[in-house]
């Protein structure tokens, strides 16, 4: 079984893990909030500023895969995001890798409308990864 770590402070991630595990296909994965599971990402050289930064999904067979690469198997099979599927057609793939990273590093900074959820709990999605680490 898959797992995805991902950040259970941020709206837009549990969002997603949300849908993700309502599909019926999603038994092959298990969603791991990265709070509290800090120990297991640093035996993969993964530190907390990257985990609360990045997805991050460990194979069933042991790889860790982080960025894209984690989105992509997160998605596998699921059928109910187009965006994903365009961002593995040849050309728009190198695309999609290069903008994660904005993406990513960036997703705090979404405006509310934007936001599965009207507000951010106690203002965690307006901190970014790097200064909740500073904690």
């Amino acid at each position: 079984m898959h797992k995805i770590f991902y950040d259970a402070e941020c709206p837009i991630c549990v969002r997603e893990i949300e849908l993700i595990m309502q599909d019926s296909r999603a038994g092959f994965m298990e969603a791991v909030p990265i709070q509290g599971s800090e120990a297991v990402l640093a035996q993969y050289g993964i530190t907390t500023e990257a985990a609360l930064t990045y997805l991050h999904v460990l194979t069933d067979d042991g790889v860790m895969l982080q960025k894209m690469a984690a989105v992509r198997k997160m998605y596998e099979g699921y059928q109910g995001f187009a965006l994903v599927k365009l961002a593995n057609l040849p050309l728009l793939d190198k695309l999609a890798d290069r903008l994660y990273p904005w993406f990513a590093r960036h997703r705090y900074q979404f405006p509310k409308w934007l936001l599965p959820r009207p507000e951010c709990e106690g203002g965690v999605c307006r901190i970014p990864p790097k200064e909740r680490t500073k904690k």
